[in-house]
């Protein structure tokens, strides 16, 4: 199960990864859209490292995948590119 997470270091600079959804659904088949804020100006250097994937390891059976779903909002066959909100 994959959880998105600022590095710290990005955090002094005033650069905030991901306010909400950092955490991944089992099944989930599609892009992630990653929000990046920042509270100051800030430079971004080429291969400048903002944020981690941490990946927890699923145990036992999950009742029912994201891509299962009946009311999955995006799975791989509805979305190629990344989506505006759905609200």
């Amino acid at each position: 199960m994959p959880f998105l997470e600022g590095k710290s270091s990005t955090g002094r600079l005033g650069i905030d990864i991901h306010a909400t959804a950092g955490k991944g659904d089992v099944g989930f088949c599609g892009n992630w859209t990653l929000e990046i804020s920042c509270k100051l100006p800030v430079r971004f250097m080429k291969e400048m490292p903002i944020g981690q994937l941490i990946l927890f390891p699923v145990e036992g059976e999950v009742a029912v995948k994201y891509n299962s779903k009946a009311n999955a909002k995006n799975t791989a066959t509805s979305q190629t590119k990344p989506v505006e909100s759905m609200m």
